[in-house]
């Protein structure tokens, strides 16, 4: 039986009276991180009332972190303090200010499993050897295709493993009398979907405008190609909340509602659509023994990505010297 040690922090004002719920969540998060084969990691959860602080202190990567995102507000963040993740931080928003209605039980919970989801895969995707190396060089499309891939794939999968608990552990009563389990579409309603709504216009015709723009000598090259690049992997994430609310609530899968909109049905689609076969035909949380094929599939729908970046002009190469080349055509 592997370990998983905890420690509680509290800081920035924290909620006070928390700690035993945590204690509590990882008592069946480790439980479930057993059966899966989750080597042994050491876990450290912090409450803060300051996010952005917490995790800009914490993380290298994050000293620029912002807790804004499209569809709503950074609420926790899970943090790898080695490639590993057998040292792993969760950064959890619990200010002291926030009510019972803005931090409730669902809620709380939503948050912890969800996070607690993603220290766990990233441990397993360290364990399966499938966690890309870390490189001087400016990635390659390819390479940033199959991290985005997975990275999304692990939204829908930590937000699916939230609605798991948020099922057996919730209920909510129904118009006609009665109660059913609480699920994570009862918990965001329908934000992420109108966040999505709101987003179709810049992707398309945005995205192709963008390459337009340098094409017509209104932007830079490096403005465009990165523009072009972290706009699809905040989108890809997006869409992964959006679609696991609406695979929770029991509706047909989010593209299915937008397919006539040219930013799905010439952009999104193709891409998030092969992501969504692989995370239909695998586990929840594959165990250690099956996660390298499974995530190897997932990264290999990047192909997808780049394709589609190719479709609007947009290529990119490794020099002889190791350095990137874009093209646009």
């Amino acid at each position: 039986m592997s370990t998983y040690a905890l420690t509680v922090l509290e800081e920035h004002g924290a909620r006070p009276g928390l700690v035993e719920f945590i204690e509590a969540m990882h008592s069946g998060m480790s439980m479930l991180a057993d059966e899966c084969g989750v080597p042994d990691m050491e876990l450290t959860v912090v409450l803060t009332g300051d996010i952005t602080a917490s995790i800009r202190a914490r993380s290298e990567t994050e000293r620029n972190f912002s807790a804004d995102r499209p569809g709503g507000v950074v609420k926790g963040k899970t943090i790898g303090v080695v490639r590993d993740f057998s040292e792993t931080v969760i950064v959890l928003d619990t200010g002291a200010g926030a009510s019972e209605e803005d931090l409730d039980e669902a809620e709380l919970l939503h948050l912890v499993a969800h996070e607690y989801g993603h220290a766990l895969i990233g441990r397993l995707r360290a364990e399966a050897g499938t966690r890309p190396p870390k490189t001087n060089r400016a990635k390659t499309p390819e390479e940033v295709a199959a991290i985005w891939a997975y990275e999304a794939a692990d939204e829908f999968r930590c937000d699916l493993i939230s609605n798991n608990l948020l099922r057996r552990f919730v209920t909510t009563s129904e118009d006609g009398g009665g109660s059913r389990p609480f699920t994570l579409a009862d918990l965001v309603g329908d934000g992420y979907r109108d966040a999505f709504a709101g987003l179709l216009d810049q992707v398309h015709p945005g995205w192709p405008d963008l390459v337009f723009a340098y094409q017509t000598h209104q932007i830079g090259l490096d403005e465009m190609y990165e523009g072009l690049l972290l706009g699809t992997g905040r989108v890809l994430t997006l869409v992964a909340h959006a679609d696991a609310a609406e695979e929770a609530g029991g509706n047909a899968p989010l593209m299915v509602g937008f397919v006539d909109h040219l930013a799905v049905r010439k952009i999104l689609g193709p891409v998030w659509g092969p992501i969504r076969e692989v995370l239909d035909s695998t586990p929840m949380l594959p165990s250690v023994g099956e996660f390298a094929d499974v995530d190897k599939a997932i990264q290999g729908c990047g192909k997808h990505m780049v394709a589609m970046w190719q479709s609007l002009g947009v290529s990119a190469c490794l020099t002889q010297d190791d350095e990137l080349q874009v093209f646009v055509r």
